[in-house]
């Protein structure tokens, strides 16, 4: 890697940050802050990863372009939902350990 990509990395990069910086300002002044601004900026993060990563995943699948378009509107909206979901799963399970125990143990 030469100083001419590592400085395209890091104005890619500074522009990713921007660009969820912002979209996390606009949902946090939209939803009267009902999170801390980290949660909006991460749940910002995750859904363009996700859209990165259905982007690549219906090229890899060579599907239309009309239907990528949707794949990707789902997968980004559905990315910080689902993050939510296995956060409170997992404090739920580790509040009550034993519940998931007796589930998996259980004699029939």
């Amino acid at each position: 890697m030469n100083w001419g990509e590592f400085i395209e990395l890091i104005e890619r990069w500074s522009q990713l940050c921007g660009v969820a910086t912002l979209a996390a300002a606009v949902q946090m002044y939209i939803s009267k802050r009902k999170f801390t601004f980290t949660h909006y900026f991460m749940s910002v993060l995750m859904a363009i990863f996700a859209a990165y990563l259905a982007d690549s995943f219906c090229t890899y699948l060579m599907l239309a372009d009309s239907l990528k378009t949707g794949v990707i509107g789902v997968s980004a909206y559905c990315a910080p939902h689902m993050m939510d979901g296995l956060d409170t799963f997992g404090k739920y399970i580790a509040k009550h350990p034993s519940k998931l125990i007796s589930l998996f143990f259980r004699g029939k």
